[in-house]
């Protein structure tokens, strides 16, 4: 199957290797935002506090962040690194995975969210709906998790392709 779809082992392992870390991410701010006592002032109405807290859209993330991060890193992976094992490169393509792991995550987000209006038969509805909850989404959650999934893909990035520079010499 991977000789029809024209990704090797590699690219693959590169995928697994953001998919994980984009678990880790997700468990990480899944735990922050759990055990967080200190609200901005602004942000104290019980309403905004009881959306935050119990939003299904953090734990749907937890679900699909790793499924999206695999897809994308494994991509990445194929079209944008060189036959020979880089790790500067694999620092930047880690990153470049993060970002797009994020935006894909929040226009799924939104497309789920805007289905809602759609089946009520409003198609300027769905379509407002989609593109406002996918803004908010990729801004935020920008804000939020790109502090840590930059990194954290730079340093698995880096690390996944030193791994493969040292056994090939």
């Amino acid at each position: 199957m991977t000789d029809y779809l024209g990704v090797s082992r590699r690219d693959i392992g590169a995928g697994l290797a953001a998919g994980v870390s984009a678990l880790l991410v997700a468990v990480m701010i899944n735990l922050w935002n759990f055990f967080q006592t200190f609200r901005p002032r602004g942000f104290d109405s019980a309403s905004l506090a009881g959306y935050r807290r119990g939003s299904e859209i953090i734990f749907l993330g937890t679900i699909v962040t790793p499924v999206v991060a695999l897809i994308v890193a494994t991509v990445i992976w194929r079209l944008m690194m060189p036959d020979e094992p880089n790790s500067v490169f694999g620092a930047v393509a880690g990153v470049v995975s993060a970002l797009g792991s994020l935006f894909i995550f929040a226009t799924l987000i939104g497309l789920m969210f805007s289905l809602s209006q759609f089946s009520a038969g409003s198609l300027v509805s769905a379509v407002s709906e989609f593109i406002f909850i996918t803004a908010v989404i990729a801004l935020f959650g920008g804000i939020i998790t790109l502090p840590i999934a930059a990194p954290l893909g730079a340093f698995v990035g880096y690390g996944y392709e030193w791994y493969f520079a040292r056994r090939e010499s």
